[in-house]
């Protein structure tokens, strides 16, 4: 008998491993290079990049960016470390000396606390709008006035009580870091406002109203940098961009009537 033609051989089946690799490789573009990546390292890659972004932008923007436009606040810029010694070194000082010889005259007879309160910055209250990393309010509270920071950030808050907390602790006086807003603030009581504010929407005009409704005649208002509009007659210094504003001088001029 004839025997039967052989049947022709079957192509070798291509391995596991080189189908894996041809199904779960792809070509992209990167800047015009042809490169080649396994599809489950670019959902690893694309999470990752997706995550980061997230991140980035809750722990970085709140930095970065000025509050939300109804609540009027200013970006986060620290103040430099020159200013601030030059704050509670020479600025508030002097305005304090001229303040306590004003009042030494109708001061006599006075003691105990009260008497202390004529003691350059000792025990008086400070109030900080927009605290940011809270160095204004650790060093006015080391020079033994009581202060209170106001801000809007809620990173900024924790890192400046974190960052402050050993100094306040120790320091003769005491202070505030308050996640708040600086507009719902009572200032009825409070001796000097610092203010780190901007140019522009009104906010320096908001702010000259606010301060002067509430602040009593005897306070002095701290800007560093920008003017408060209406303010030029009460401006009774300027130091490293320091603008102290005191209240005993009316917007007109004149001595601030006391209450």
């Amino acid at each position: 008998m004839p025997s039967e033609p052989a049947e022709p051989p079957e192509p070798p089946a291509p391995s596991e491993t080189t189908e894996a690799v041809e199904v779960k490789k792809k070509k992209l573009n990167v800047l015009g290079f042809q490169v080649q990546i396994a599809e489950h390292k670019i959902k690893k890659v694309l999470l990752g990049a997706t995550s980061f972004f997230v991140i980035f932008n809750a722990l970085t923007l709140p930095f970065a960016i000025p509050k939300l436009r109804r609540f009027l606040g200013a970006p986060y810029v620290p103040m430099k470390r020159r200013a601030v010694e030059a704050l509670f070194e020479q600025v508030l000082p002097a305005w304090a000396a001229t303040r306590n010889a004003g009042s030494a005259s109708t001061a006599k007879g006075v003691s105990g606390a009260s008497g202390s309160r004529l003691q350059g910055l000792q025990g008086l209250r400070l109030v900080d709008f927009g605290s940011g990393d809270g160095r204004i309010v650790a060093a006015a509270a080391s020079k033994g006035m009581v202060a209170t920071g106001y801000e809007l950030n809620p990173y900024l808050v924790l890192w400046s009580r974190l960052r402050n907390w050993r100094r306040l602790r120790s320091a003769p006086g005491s202070g505030s870091l308050l996640w708040a807003n600086a507009w719902s603030a009572n200032l009825r009581d409070v001796d000097v406002v610092t203010v780190y504010g901007r140019p522009g929407d009104n906010f320096m005009e908001l702010t000259a109203k606010k301060l002067d409704k509430e602040l009593p005649p005897h306070a002095a208002v701290v800007s560093h940098f920008f003017d408060v509009p209406g303010w030029e007659r009460r401006l009774v210094q300027d130091v490293e961009g320091l603008k102290l504003y005191d209240f005993r001088r009316g917007p007109g001029g004149t001595a601030k009537e006391s209450e």
